[in-house]
């Protein structure tokens, strides 16, 4: 074979092999380029969910805005629009028509349509609300940052500051230039955020928040007095059986048991130390009698059996978990069914998960993708 046909082939060969090298880059970046659009249009996480007593409905909300509304006890979810992008941190379910949301910077919206028209309510205040609750049609309760609680008594239309607010700037011009200030100077000013309340009934209530803070009312909420929590670490959500047993969970593993509504609290010994963020007790159902509750937090689902031994109590995982959230947080719970046995929870980049068995084993619940216009234009 001469050099020229040598050179001729080695040509062919250097061309195809660029052809077919440049071919299959565009062929994996296009794939790569898919899935990572794909993977882009992740769920947002949930931070909140409510269910009404009917059985059926119910609204999920988390970041930028979203809201999730089902009509079939969770089994399916639909997006609503919400009209805001900031993130939504709890709702409150009150009948199928009617529900509140409250987050960041002191946004509040409100339907009275099942969702399908979400309006913002003016407050008067901009702080981080972190929870909301309904005692009935008209008196309600928001609570968050400074200790807050605000108080409607006429179905939202006004809402008052009851107790906290943010704290006046301390007037140093008041304070000797040569004088020595004391260590604590200032510290009656601090107050912490709240991120959970609770109404046992229309009378006794308990709300929790940072630093191991619990503030209770017995009044209706009129007024509210501090109650010892012995900790220091924060209290993410609180749930009362009556207005004797309560938990209160948070994190570095606590969970506070009360059954004496709040005059003292016991820091119960979880199975997995991690940080809870959400509980609830089984509300219905044969197993009333027996006081169970859920928790859930930082790749945990645990459930509690009360047992009139107290050495016998304790927090173990759930016994089967068909989705692997051992990376993932679940921020709330919400038993929902009257048979006691179906549970669900939500949690990070739109986790929602559902037992039918009490909160023994748990799957997975699919549902869509946030749809690009509801992201422009929530």
């Amino acid at each position: 074979m001469s050099n020229k046909i040598r050179i001729f082939l080695i040509i062919i060969i250097m061309v195809g092999t660029i052809a077919a090298t440049y071919w299959y880059m565009q062929e994996t970046t296009g794939k790569v380029t898919v899935v990572e659009e794909k993977k882009w249009r992740l769920h947002d996480n949930l931070m909140g969910i409510s269910f009404c007593d009917d059985d059926l409905n119910g609204w999920a909300v988390g970041q930028y805005g979203t809201v999730l509304h089902s009509i079939n006890a969770g089994k399916t979810w639909e997006y609503q629009k919400s009209g805001v992008t900031t993130d939504l941190l709890n709702v409150c379910a009150k009948n199928p028509e009617t529900a509140w949301a409250v987050g960041n910077n002191g946004v509040v919206i409100h339907t009275v349509d099942g969702g399908k028209n979400w309006k913002k309510v003016q407050v008067g205040k901009k702080y981080v609300f972190n929870d909301i609750c309904f005692l009935n049609a008209t008196e309600g309760f928001i609570v968050g940052e400074y200790q807050s609680v605000l108080r409607t008594v006429d179905g939202g239309a006004t809402w008052q500051l009851i107790n906290g607010g943010e704290p006046p700037p301390i007037d140093f011009s008041q304070v000797d230039q040569n004088q020595r200030l004391d260590e604590n100077f200032g510290s009656e000013e601090e107050v912490y955020t709240l991120n959970s309340i609770y109404f046992a009934d229309s009378r006794n209530g308990w709300a929790v928040g940072e630093m191991g803070t619990i503030i209770a009312t017995s009044d209706g909420g009129t007024t509210w007095t501090k109650q010892k929590s012995g900790i220091d670490h924060s209290l993410m959500d609180v749930e009362f059986f009556d207005t004797s047993l309560g938990f209160a969970v948070g994190l570095d593993g606590t969970i506070l048991k009360t059954v004496d509504g709040g005059a003292t609290w016991t820091r119960d010994k979880p199975t997995v130390i991690t940080h809870y963020y959400g509980v609830t007790f089984k509300r219905y159902g044969s197993n009333i009698e027996r006081k169970d509750a859920i928790a859930v937090g930082q790749g945990v689902i645990a459930t509690y059996s009360f047992f009139k031994k107290d050495y016998l109590q304790n927090w173990v995982p759930a016994l089967e978990m068909k989705y692997n959230i051992y990376f993932n947080w679940m921020n709330k719970v919400a038993m929902i069914s009257k048979t006691g046995e179906r549970v669900i929870a939500v949690g990070q980049e739109g986790l929602i998960l559902c037992s039918e068995s009490g909160g023994n084993e748990w799957d997975i619940i699919q549902y869509p993708e946030k749809p690009v216009e509801l992201v422009l234009n929530p």
